[in-house]
């Protein structure tokens, strides 16, 4: 659905940005699981990315609120998995269970209540390996939403659930299937997730965006996120599911920049693309095929709301880190500062004069030591060290390992999960980034950089 009060300007020219709210939808029609469908699932975002969270189901007839028990269902997930162990191209169907962890009576918007109602909620057990709605190909280095991804909920023997007519209901008759396209997304509610713009060179990008509330008059910060190379595409939720973006519009980092408009832009590919063709994977230290566009549609932005143009961050991981290094290079005065986290611009290719050009910028380097997809002594580590002799504002968060900080979740052996050592970008959604020098924290730095 899209909210006409806040569309933006629908016109095919080069240079306009369009697009609107998708509307998080106020109750039944929209929250009702779709004419054909029994289930619609709840998806937040997490470190590690996207997992669904609950299903929301739609019984044949009203129960009695107080009839749901938790012990009473069982969940399946079947879903679409690459196959890591045989490193194959087509992929797998897997099965695995799923706890319900609790189960209670809800409207058609999942919210609890203790009236009759033919909507039941289950609350669904998640980590980093488990519930993920996602599948990440290797060799495309994209990720898809899961092709099949089923659900499939029963009942226990002798279950308490019973219909508003004193019936005891002995079985379910419930699709496993899910629709993607009418899942809840509850963190992203507050973003418009179908921006569209058409660069003067003829590349498009789609991109999402967060409007703060502003007193009249008063302008705000930008911030830029550019993601990795798993979420490029044409659909905006995958960009902001794939990594934690709704801490970009959560209260602690809106009160650290006193308020700020977030615009998250998805290239069709990778940001690394250096030629037609597409290539990108081999970038040796060039220029992006949509340095350009993206060029325009943050000036677009710009000009469209009341933002401060001399208070524009940008930053982002891996391919998005590239990225952030290639437009502050190449538009070295346009940006405030600078925040590149496991950035992937090759050292190599970067000369004397270009980082002359950025002297003076503010810039935040975050990566991981033990990173083997973007090894830092190719990329970050080298172009730090030659900025520490020129920049004075040049600020690093170097950390031994990527793992989790939650305590929740754990190895085997008790020791913190430990992720990937490519995923430093962890560190930054869960504002845990600070200065190894000064000891400065990354987020309340971003909010007072000006130009």
């Amino acid at each position: 659905m899209m909210n006409n009060f806040f569309r933006c300007r629908f016109v095919p020219e080069a240079g306009a940005i369009t697009g609107g709210r998708t509307a998080p939808g106020a109750c039944f029609d929209v929250c009702k699981p779709a004419a054909g469908y029994t289930q619609k699932i709840v998806i937040q975002g997490f470190d590690w990315g996207p997992a669904v969270t609950a299903t929301i189901i739609r019984l044949e007839d009203a129960i009695q609120a107080d009839s749901v028990r938790a012990g009473d269902f069982t969940v399946v997930e079947k879903k679409e998995a690459f196959d890591w162990a045989a490193m194959a191209a087509e992929h797998n169907v897997v099965s695995s269970p799923r706890k319900v962890l609790d189960a209670y009576a809800c409207t058609s918007c999942g919210d609890r209540t203790t009236l009759p109602t033919q909507y039941i909620r289950l609350e669904l057990s998640y980590g980093p390996n488990t519930g993920i709605p996602f599948c990440y190909d290797f060799y495309t280095s994209k990720n898809t939403w899961c092709a099949p991804y089923e659900l499939s909920v029963s009942l226990a023997a002798n279950p308490a659930l019973t219909t508003i007519w004193g019936n005891r209901i002995a079985s379910l008759s419930v699709d496993p299937v899910i629709r993607f396209e009418d899942a809840l997304l509850p963190q992203l509610g507050d973003f418009h997730r179908n921006g569209k713009f058409a660069g003067s060179d003829g590349k498009e990008l789609r991109f999402a965006y967060y409007t703060p509330a502003l007193q009249p008059g008063r302008k705000a910060p930008l911030v830029i996120w550019l993601h990795g190379a798993g979420e490029g595409g044409a659909d905006a939720r995958i960009a902001l599911l794939g990594n934690k973006i709704a801490a970009l519009i959560g209260q602690e980092f809106q009160s650290a920049l006193g308020g700020a408009y977030v615009l998250a832009p998805q290239a069709p590919g990778f940001w690394m693309e250096y030629d037609e063709e597409g290539h990108w994977q081999d970038n040796p230290g060039i220029a992006s095929v949509y340095t350009k566009a993206l060029r325009e549609l943050i000036q677009a932005f710009v000009d469209k709301f009341t933002v401060d143009a001399d208070r524009i961050l940008i930053g982002g991981c891996s391919n998005g880190g590239y990225m952030t290094m290639n437009m502050v290079l190449q538009y070295p005065d346009v940006f405030a500062a600078a925040y590149p986290i496991c950035e992937a611009y090759k050292d190599s290719g970067i000369t004397d004069k270009q980082l002359e050009g950025i002297r003076n910028l503010p810039i935040w380097f975050t990566y991981a030591q033990n990173d083997t997809v973007v090894p830092p002594a190719d990329y970050e580590a080298p172009t730090i060290e030659r900025l520490r002799a020129i920049n004075p504002n040049l600020r690093t968060s170097v950390f031994a390992d990527v793992h989790d900080t939650s305590g929740l979740y754990t190895n085997e052996d008790g020791t913190p999960y430990q992720y990937q050592g490519h995923w430093s970008w962890f560190y930054f959604f869960n504002n845990e980034c600070v200065d190894d020098t000064t000891g400065e924290n990354l987020w309340a730095w971003l909010g007072k950089q000006h130009k």
